[in-house]
């Protein structure tokens, strides 16, 4: 199974991207450039420092029996079990909301509503979600990779510590 840890949560990718896009406005596009191309030579190198690619993860949900339907305290009601499994894009979750397939491009989950009003799913992991990743699809590379403490790196700058880390920025 996929670590999600690493991944936004629904709710995040909008404000995250919102963030990404303030800060495209700010930066040179020469800068811009070296960005996009230090993401598009990640897959060369990263299979040249030892780190293979994986599937990215999709979420299944499959209709709980009726016995198991219950209700959280913030009156959702879960009805179906969300299962992880490998999709067909396979890329490097590298953290910090920065995902890079094998196409050479920065990758973003796409995210659908479990079901409708206010029916919800319980993950393996005991978490409840309402919205599940049905599959990945580019975007523009952001310019920075946020850190924890409100601390941010260029993009360029985190690629090169995970390849100098092997996997670990």
């Amino acid at each position: 199974m996929t670590d999600r840890s690493p991944l936004l949560d629904p709710l995040g990718w909008p404000r995250w991207l919102a963030r990404d896009a303030e800060r495209r406005r700010l930066v040179e596009p020469e800068a811009l450039s070296s960005i996009e191309q230090s993401v598009r030579d990640f897959p060369a190198a990263a299979f040249t420092a030892g780190l293979l690619p994986i599937p990215l993860p999709v979420e299944r949900v499959e209709k709980l029996p009726r016995g198991e339907v219950r209700d959280t305290a913030d009156g959702v009601r879960i009805r179906f079990r969300a299962q992880n499994t490998p999709g067909e894009t396979r890329g490097w979750v590298l953290g910090n909301g920065l995902v890079i397939g094998m196409n050479q491009a920065t990758m973003r989950p796409i995210h659908v509503p479990v079901a409708r009003g206010d029916s919800a799913a319980l993950r393996l992991d005991g978490v409840v979600v309402r919205a599940l990743i049905s599959g990945w699809e580019p975007y523009p590379p952001p310019v920075e990779v946020e850190l924890e403490h409100n601390r941010s790196v260029p993009t360029d700058e985190y690629l090169r510590r995970v390849l100098a880390g092997r996997g670990r920025p």
